[in-house]
């Protein structure tokens, strides 16, 4: 996709990317940018950059380059972004995960603070946490509400991974 800020987005009936194509690319990885000459001295569409196109001299394209930019007159930058998801599926079964970890839960005799826990524990899911083959923790999902877990329930928790 490609265009202009000032006239949106592209839609194939204009001679600028046909003949000219995208003022070019960003590569953020190795902090190269790689430009298109024609796209950039275009007088309707570019920003009318004087490009020298000749291999054996210096043509001082930067400094003409970055005079437009320092202008700001005709020249505006748009950032584009890919983003990759990835789902995790985390199944909770019924005997798993009813007891609070909370130190302050057990008194100290070594006993549940609250007798309801003894036959009927009840405890509420907020966070998980994905961890790797050899049990180090990769990173941590946090559920959008608590989730009410008892013995007779069962969970399926849907993870997404944007990176």
């Amino acid at each position: 996709m490609s265009g202009t800020i000032a006239n949106g987005v592209y839609t194939g009936n204009s001679t600028f990317v046909a003949s000219s194509g995208s003022y070019g690319k960003f590569l953020p990885d190795v902090g190269v940018f790689v430009f298109n000459a024609n796209a950039l001295k275009d007088n309707n569409f570019g920003i009318n950059l004087l490009v020298s196109e000749s291999y054996n001299s210096e043509g001082n394209n930067n400094k003409s380059f970055t005079d437009a930019i320092i202008s700001g007159s005709k020249f505006s930058i748009r950032s584009e972004e890919t983003v990759t998801s990835n789902y995790v599926f985390v199944r909770v079964r019924n005997t798993e995960f009813n007891y609070s970890t909370n130190p302050s839960n057990i008194t100290g005799s070594g006993d549940l603070r609250h007798s309801v826990m003894v036959n009927t524990p009840q405890s509420y899911m907020t966070t998980v946490g994905l961890y790797n083959d050899n049990n180090d923790l990769l990173g941590v999902a946090k559920l959008s509400k608590p989730l009410v877990k008892d013995f007779t329930k069962e969970a399926l928790i849907r993870i997404k991974l944007d990176f």
